[in-house]
């Protein structure tokens, strides 16, 4: 009798070890089908070499990298990173702590390097993190500040991209403009410096509670910042902010990360001109045709507010204006065909200069 219970339960648990490894093998062939897919999809698009040229910046003909790598051989931290090649990059994952650099970065990097099958045996240079300085080694970022003289960041989409795109691609309920109210709403953290130009800061301490049709507050108080626990309201969901006509988009860190849905929405974007720009080229946007633009100090907040209820006409134009924009983005396959496509020119730029 035990022996009979006991090969039963062996013959349970083949079956249960053959399913399993029936389902990895279709998962496998069905992964691989999508790769093959998605390889024949990105054959038949045609490069956007504007957009590709933009997001390379000036590449250096003049920089070896070989003399490069051991240069920069003292100025690898928790946000600068060299690599030899692919496998280095998974081994320097292999020994990370779980913290931010490593899920939202360097993970996702690799997967997209892997899925893209190059660069197997090339040296790269990663920052990750929010960028504040010019970059001045040509690494794969996520943003770059504006000034793109001796500035050789590489923007790619893949990093930080759910924070970044997934509020774009999976949109929130909105409503028709004429429907919301005619009122301006800003919510966020205390991130960014408080000294560069067009800050959280300034406007929150310019207009925090003193107009009723201007709805701004911190939502969270963070990076030391507890003088500025006074000006705390309570959190709002995208869907919430929706209800308002009127959305400020203003830097942290780094770049807005709302201003990828902001620009989406039936809702009027005002912000001081961009001094960061991502895979959304913020610096190509048009002040006054893509968005209402505020002063660096918001000053001219409040005149802004009065021009949009008195030219709500103009104000849906900016709107149409802003979305059409966006719709460059809206086809998922072929972002990340050009996103190949800027990873290919890294490496085969800088190939002949490879590390022997």
């Amino acid at each position: 009798m035990y022996n009979f219970i006991n090969n039963k339960a062996i013959l349970i648990e083949a079956n249960i070890k053959k399913k399993l490894l029936e389902n990895n093998k279709k998962k496998i062939i069905e992964n691989n089908r999508r790769i093959i897919e998605n390889n024949r999809r990105m054959l038949s698009y045609k490069k956007d070499e504007n957009r590709i040229n933009f997001y390379l910046g000036d590449l250096d003909k003049n920089i070896i990298f070989k003399d490069l790598y051991n240069d920069v051989n003292n100025l690898e931290n928790e946000s600068f990173y060299k690599f030899l090649n692919l496998e280095e990059l998974k081994k320097k994952i292999n020994k990370m702590d779980n913290n931010n650099h490593k899920k939202l970065y360097l993970n996702i990097l690799h997967n997209t390097l892997l899925k893209y099958n190059i660069c197997k045996d090339f040296t790269f240079f990663v920052k990750t993190g929010d960028i504040q300085d010019v970059i001045t080694v040509p690494c794969f970022t996520k943003n770059i500040i504006n000034e793109r003289e001796n500035n050789k960041g590489v923007i790619l989409r893949c990093m930080n991209y759910s924070r970044h795109w997934n509020d774009y691609y999976n949109k929130t309920q909105d409503l028709p403009f004429e429907k919301k109210m005619s009122k301006i709403v800003w919510r966020g953290s205390t991130t960014g410096d408080e000294n560069r130009k067009g800050n959280r800061f300034i406007l929150i301490k310019k207009w925090f509670n003193k107009h009723r049709n201007i709805d701004i507050g911190f939502t969270n108080v963070c990076q030391g910042k507890n003088k500025y626990n006074f000006f705390k309201k309570p959190i709002m969901t995208i869907r919430e902010m929706l209800n308002y006509k009127y959305i400020i988009s203003v830097e942290g860190n780094d770049k807005d990360s709302g201003i990828n849905w902001k620009l989406n929405s039936n809702s009027l974007v005002l912000m001081p001109k961009p001094t960061v720009t991502s895979w959304l080229m913020e610096t190509t946007l048009i002040p006054n045709y893509h968005y209402v633009l505020l002063e660096d100090d918001f000053s001219n907040l409040q005149d802004k507010l009065i021009w949009c209820e008195n030219n709500q006409q103009n104000c849906k134009e900016i709107i149409k204006n802003a979305k059409n924009y966006m719709k460059q983005f809206a086809d998922e396959n072929y972002e990340q065909f050009l996103e190949k496509c800027v990873i290919e020119e890294y490496f085969n730029f800088y190939n002949l200069n490879q590390i022997s």
